[in-house]
């Protein structure tokens, strides 16, 4: 699509104008061609006359946009915007919601809702990608705290992480799953791993997997130390993740890893065309007391949780 060492300002040269994001998103949504959602008929007619063309099938009369059943649905930020967030999110380093909007000049808001969209379409992603081979788990903590008691904190979180390992002892795929954070209150508890298990192991597995636990001697450090590279991901990009979302941004972090040696941005802007978009009420938790979702909200360093803020 694009040179992968591409500079943003050399990608926001390709893609500022929308007819060209409308190609690619198009060859993204539709690999073989344009399928009817409906009937699956494979020719249709353009209309032209709204900003995003709409696709009506010869066989069916079905209409429908390029950006129906999309990330994008829905949306009134210009494709080369979503584009260039896509690209940002695709970069080793990362971007946050702040850094976001300073960079596309989006308000905070709709740069949070991008980051979000983003997220959910590397969360449906990673769902559809089970670990194989030969697989280890174990239990870690995240937000530990840096003090010599051994008290559990009620900001401490509880994680199972999951790992295909090939021959030379690599991780090839990674999982990282929030558990109840409760079994920290009993140091020697760990989360089960049946229900991760059953979630994330491929069927064709017939090996059980090697599970190691954090109280009981066996420490797994090739996880323990993944575990931990999250952690230091979160601290470094979004300085602080509330509770509510922390799986989303485990998940963003997990995909990056499985991909660190590909160019994610193809993957990710085609894992945007195939995703249904989530929306700012559901995100919220529109019929939550929002007033319950602001306690976890942890500042991270770089040793571990400093204070809530």
């Amino acid at each position: 699509m694009f040179p992968a060492a591409v500079s943003f300002e050399e990608f926001c040269s390709l893609f500022q104008r929308e007819k060209d994001c409308m190609r690619v998103l198009f060859e993204s949504k539709w690999p073989d061609g344009f399928r009817c959602p409906k009937c699956a008929h494979t020719h249709a007619y353009m209309i032209t006359t709204r900003t995003l063309p709409l696709y009506q099938c010869s066989s069916c009369d079905a209409q429908t946009s390029l950006i129906a059943s999309t990330i994008f649905q829905g949306t009134r930020t210009p494709l080369r915007l979503w584009f260039q967030a896509i690209y940002l999110h695709a970069r080793p380093e990362g971007v946050n919601a702040l850094q976001l909007s300073r960079i596309i000049k989006v308000t905070y808001k709709t740069a949070w809702l991008i980051c979000h969209k983003l997220r959910h379409a590397m969360q449906k992603q990673n769902e559809e990608e089970f670990l194989t081979g030969v697989i280890r788990i174990t239990d870690a903590k995240l937000c530990t705290r840096t003090t010599a008691s051994s008290a559990w904190h009620q900001q401490e979180q509880s994680v199972l992480v999951g790992a295909s390992v090939d021959e030379q002892g690599q991780v090839t795929r990674l999982k990282i799953q929030k558990q109840n954070k409760q079994l920290l209150k009993n140091r020697y508890e760990s989360p089960p791993t049946e229900p991760f298990i059953r979630e994330h192991l491929d069927r064709t597995v017939t090996e059980p997997p090697i599970i190691s636990r954090n109280y009981f001697g066996k420490r797994d450090y090739l996880l323990l130390g993944l575990a931990q590279k999250a952690q230091q991901r979160l601290a470094d990009i979004f300085r602080g993740v509330g509770e509510k979302h922390l799986q989303v941004y485990l998940d963003q972090f997990c995909y990056a890893w499985n991909r660190r040696s590909q160019s994610i941005f193809e993957q990710l802007l085609r894992a945007c065309a195939v995703t249904s978009t989530i929306t700012y009420p559901q995100l919220i938790g529109r019929h939550v007391n929002r007033t319950q979702l602001v306690p976890w909200t942890a500042t991270f360093n770089k040793t571990g949780i400093s204070k809530a803020s």
